[in-house]
């Protein structure tokens, strides 16, 4: 069977960038030499038993509460006890270089490698545990590493879990799912590092263990449970190194995590809504037919030109998109048995990334269903809005381009850094707006490269996505959307033509959850251009419990008016 054979390809394909990935980590912490597994062992602590594991933890949180304490007051004792955590290089918060067997010891056992910062050198500059090692001047970071260790991953996360439970943080999250073939994880993540200055709110980016938890899920080989303990313990852990070093800004105090691409959405994203369901959560969209064009072309690069795409490239902790993006973890096949034989009019590369977007939004649409149980409330981001550059009428005006990527750039930032009741500063709203006015640049010119689609190629794109009763063509949205306005609301409008109190005809608008006002009908006019596939609920099949006070009266109103 031609997806079956696929299927082999892409798990192929996601096992070997996992590997590679590990690989990269360690040759960033071994400086920039390949050292041979064999050598690297002889270095390598193995931390196995549990009373080793707990004081290895306990050492660590003990080391991050003093240095929070010595930021808080300048005492010669808290500075002194934090130098000698960072030259002991065995508890500040380590670096996560990736989760794998090793066959000499357990063929079922999955370890955790870690690697702690001996020294620092420089200043403030460069992003290691949460962003890629680049630097914008001449303040740059250079981390040498001192002790490995390799510990069981589900004793370390499960000790680890259990300190943090006990353990409260000011530092708020902010996850951020794509099905744009990483497009939103490209801007996202410019924004923050080329306006780190002014939002000091750092950056995890597409981080490789990320990947690797969500296929062992998948393959079976950890249960639910056990990826709820390792993504809650390791991103408490990540943004406790990112405290330890200082560069989360007093006025935001938040750290942004990217999700690795639209393949892992699915599998991630209800563990991470389960785990942190009052964290902020970000969901970032293109249209299927623009997400396939991206996610195919990332790969041409590598063959045609022997270099890597721009537009694939990642820090060297992160998982290449080029597979995050395109390798679909959560295969669709099981609920649309039909699909299979959809995929198979299409290339491979273009099935692929058509099955990695919908296994995306069908993940995010499930979620919505059920969002009074499981509380999922994201900001429903459209890329386009940040992006595309047509006029809109809105409000009785014409809002230009950059009037309204403005507004779109506006409202996610201050959904994200947790603003919205006390407006971001017009500098930093210049520096991302410029920042922004680049990436627009650079996106026009990646839609212009495009390889052009055939017509017969689109529908048969768009068969694929009708199969999934939820998505359609429709006004071109996602539910509940966010549309650019001052005054922006994470639910979609809804108007009430009459109340339970009122004759029919008389009409009174209800407040949404975040009693901002309702939108009217305009709102959903924003929403029509030439936006390829996306989606939107069917209201006509939507069973409502409320009387309709257009056909008829909630109660007898002869009751109230002496009639009778």
């Amino acid at each position: 069977m031609l997806y079956a054979k696929r299927r082999q390809d892409q798990i192929y394909k996601l096992d070997k960038a996992i590997s590679e990935s590990i690989q990269r980590i360690r040759y960033h912490v071994n400086e920039g030499h390949h050292i041979d597994s064999s050598v690297e062992r002889q270095v390598m602590d193995l931390v196995l038993e549990r009373e080793e594991i707990h004081k290895l933890v306990k050492d660590m949180m003990i080391a991050c509460s003093t240095s929070s304490k010595s930021r808080r007051s300048v005492s010669s004792a808290a500075t002194s006890a934090k130098e000698s955590a960072v030259e002991g290089s065995s508890t500040s918060p380590p670096l996560i270089v990736g989760i794998s067997k090793d066959l000499t010891m357990a063929k079922d056992q999955y370890y955790i490698h870690l690697a702690f910062a001996l020294s620092e050198r420089g200043h403030h500059g460069t992003q290691d545990s949460a962003g890629p090692t680049t630097s914008s001047s001449s303040n740059t970071t250079h981390v040498q590493y001192g002790r490995r260790v390799q510990i069981p991953l589900l004793t370390f996360c499960e000790t680890l879990a259990t300190e943090f439970e006990s353990t409260l943080t000011s530092t708020a999250m902010c996850f951020i799912a794509d099905a744009s073939s990483s497009l939103s994880s490209r801007v996202f993540s410019a924004l923050f590092q080329k306006c780190s200055s002014c939002l000091e709110i750092p950056l995890v980016q597409e981080p490789a263990w990320m990947t690797t938890v969500a296929l062992l899920l998948r393959r079976k080989e950890i249960t639910e449970k056990q990826a709820e303990k390792i993504l809650y313990s390791l991103c408490r852990m990540q943004v406790l190194k990112l405290e330890w070093e200082q560069r989360i800004g007093s006025r935001h105090k938040t750290v942004v995590f990217v999700l690795p691409g639209q393949g892992c959405t699915a599998v991630l994203l209800p563990l991470l809504q389960k785990i942190f369901p009052c964290e902020r959560h970000v969901f970032a969209y293109d249209g299927c037919v623009d997400s396939v064009k991206r996610g195919t072309a990332m790969g041409r690069w590598n063959k045609k030109r022997g270099v890597e795409d721009p537009a694939s490239l990642v820090p060297f902790y992160g998982m290449e998109r080029n597979v995050s993006a395109v390798v679909p973890l959560a295969p669709m096949m099981k609920k649309l048995p039909q699909l299979p034989d959809l995929l198979a009019k299409l290339s491979k590369d273009m099935a692929s990334v058509v099955e990695a977007w919908m296994s995306s939004v069908d993940a995010m649409i499930e979620l919505k269903e059920n969002e009074k149980k499981n509380m999922y409330t994201p900001f429903v981001c459209r890329m386009e809005f940040l992006l595309k550059g047509e006029n809109v009428e809105e409000d009785n005006r014409v809002l230009m381009l950059e009037e309204r990527g403005r507004l779109a750039l506006c409202n996610v930032l201050q959904y994200i850094t947790g603003s919205r009741s006390r407006a971001l500063d017009d500098a930093t709203l210049d520096a991302a707006q410029s920042v922004l006015m680049d990436l627009r640049r650079e996106w026009r010119k990646e839609v212009a490269g495009f390889v052009e689609m055939s017509q017969s190629t689109r529908t048969e794109i768009e068969d694929c996505v009708f199969l999934h009763k939820m998505i359609l063509i429709g006004d071109k949205t996602l539910p509940d959307t966010v549309i650019p306005k001052v005054e922006w609301s994470l639910k979609a409008a809804k108007k009430l033509t009459s109340c339970a109190c009122c004759f029919p005809g008389e009409e009174g608008e209800g407040d949404d959850e975040d009693g901002s006002q309702a939108d009217d009908k305009e709102d959903n006019e924003v929403m029509v251009d030439e936006f390829a596939v996306s989606t939107v609920k069917s209201t006509a099949s939507r069973n409502t419990t409320y009387v309709d006070g257009k056909s008829k009266f909630a109660f007898d109103p002869s009751v109230f008016t002496g009639m009778k």
